[in-house]
């Protein structure tokens, strides 16, 4: 597999720790980011993949190493191989029998996954699924429509206590999934299902954890904090151009 070295130059990321620092938090860290996604592209090479073996991607989530899979994620870290997702992939097409991506998306802008979600269907082999995991808005939603007190404690429990923080009000948590920790799009089945369609995908159902039509792809994390907020979705690249015309047309 060929790709670009993970670890920057050494200016450079001198560079980008110092935005951070002199710069107000949020543009500093903007800035930061930018530096890493220029120089990063700029050093990129084509990943090459074996379309003859059996090679499944895992999009945005390096820390997990698995087995058969091609670990893919933002130039900063040292296991994967570095891209900037909303970048066209050097990637050839229909190259991977499988793509995982958990808890990814929600840090793109929608137009940014969009593409994205093109790419992944391109490098995709005709027939492949792509597995899809995001926090759900709706989920969220529906227990604060109801008032669901003891809901919105279990949330607190799992996800802001180990943060040291508490809940001051439901309305917290919503904002919480929308636009903390670089969340930029909020999902719901209906809006993952639009995304998926346009970008090419056909059989776009929503599955339960651990449940999947290709098993290699069922890598979903079973801690609590991740289970009670996401939402699990799978589609398929159509098998021939004659179903991707089917699909488009429904």
């Amino acid at each position: 597999m060929s790709q670009t070295s993970r670890r920057l130059p050494a200016p450079i990321r001198w560079l980008a720790r110092f935005l951070v620092r002199v710069l107000p938090s949020d543009l500093g860290s903007l800035a930061a980011f930018e530096l890493r996604s220029a120089a990063g592209r700029r050093m990129a090479r084509r990943l090459s993949v074996d379309p003859t073996a059996t090679t499944y991607l895992n999009l945005g989530s390096a820390d997990d190493d698995f087995a058969g899979f091609v670990m893919l994620d933002f130039f900063t870290n040292s296991k994967a191989y570095g891209a900037d997702l909303r970048y066209p992939l050097l990637v050839d097409d229909c190259v991977f029998d499988g793509i995982f991506s958990e808890h990814t998306l929600e840090h793109l802008r929608y137009g940014d996954v969009s593409r994205v979600l093109a790419e992944c269907c391109r490098i995709l082999k005709p027939g492949a699924y792509m597995r899809v995991i995001v926090p759900d808005l709706s989920i969220f939603a529906e227990r604060y429509v109801r008032g669901d007190d003891a809901w919105f404690q279990e949330w607190e429990k799992e996800v802001l206590a180990p943060r040291g923080r508490a809940l001051g009000s439901k309305m917290e948590a919503l904002s919480f999934v929308t636009q903390e920790y670089g969340h930029l799009s909020a999902w719901d089945f209906e809006t993952m299902k639009q995304y998926l369609t346009q970008a090419g995908f056909v059989d776009v159902r929503q599955c339960r954890l651990l449940e999947g039509s290709d098993p290699a792809l069922l890598r979903d994390k079973v801690e609590r904090d991740r289970t009670i907020v996401s939402l699990y979705v799978e589609a398929r690249r159509p098998s021939s151009p004659c179903e991707a015309a089917a699909g488009s047309s429904r």
